[in-house]
């Protein structure tokens, strides 16, 4: 006793410390010393009651009633009276009217509007569309005749550019082209091409061009400076600038010339 009198706290701790490792054993083997064992209560076994379906009612036989005899006072109904309205007939189709198929004489014109005729290039006769100081409004007519099928040219008439159609070989069908063109005040006229300028006049022609685009553009800048100009089409687009008298064609040239431009007389 004396020993744990004077070592009672080595034994305590010893205590302790053989404690907390006796815990950690238990915790990791799963012995819970202190849990109360689980009784699990089964249920008592009791006579199974087998549950029968119920039984199925009876039905009572089909009792089918007797025909009965029709009595010698009925009379029978009226039957309805339908009225069957008649269908009315499909039309029958209209056959065609047989085609005239008599060939049209070169001569005359159709009804409808005619087709552009092939120009003669040896022919004497053409067609007058129009005349136009500006040549621009003279290039978009011809433009204009062109994509409807006229063979249309440009050519000078004076100061004005004239749009021309043709030539065509005979009369009678420069005549039926300008009948067709009537809403332009086409004419007839005869001649081998453009009319000469007057007597002591001549035109002095500064460009000729493949694209119009480019014809009017140096038509424009002509224009600009005060210049009278008019535009030919005969295969290339030729700018010329007239007609100009022949003690102005100096003066002329000399305007044209400081617009960096060369003019060539042309009678």
């Amino acid at each position: 006793m004396r020993w744990l009198r004077e070592n009672w706290l080595d034994f305590l701790i010893f205590l302790l410390i053989a404690l907390v490792a006796a815990g950690i054993v238990l915790y990791l083997t799963g012995i819970n010393p202190f849990a109360r064992p689980r009784v699990s209560a089964s249920p008592m076994p009791g006579p199974s009651v087998t549950s029968s379906p119920p039984p199925s009612p009876v039905q009572p036989p089909k009792v089918e009633p007797a025909p009965q005899a029709p009595s010698p006072e009925a009379k029978p109904a009226p039957e309805p009276v339908i009225t069957v309205l008649p269908l009315p007939q499909a039309p029958a189709e209209a056959k065609p009217a047989p085609q005239d198929k008599t060939p049209a004489s070169p001569g005359r014109s159709p009804a409808s509007a005619p087709a552009p005729s092939v120009p003669a290039p040896g022919g004497t006769y053409r067609v007058a569309v129009g005349a136009f100081a500006n040549p621009e409004n003279a290039a978009r007519l011809r433009q204009e005749l062109v994509q409807k099928g006229y063979p249309a040219r440009l050519e000078p008439s004076g100061n004005l550019t004239r749009v021309v159609v043709g030539p065509y070989a005979s009369e009678a069908e420069a005549k039926r082209v300008a009948e067709a063109l009537a809403a332009y005040g086409a004419q007839v006229y005869r001649g081998q091409g453009a009319a000469p300028p007057a007597s002591g006049t001549l035109y002095l022609q500064v460009g000729a061009f493949q694209k119009e685009e480019n014809a009017l553009a140096l038509v424009a800048k002509l224009r600009g400076a005060g210049l009278p100009v008019v535009l030919v089409k005969d295969g290339v687009y030729r700018v010329r600038v007239g007609p100009v008298a022949e003690e102005e064609k100096e003066a002329v040239k000399a305007r044209v010339q400081a617009l960096g431009l060369e003019a060539l007389e042309v009678r």
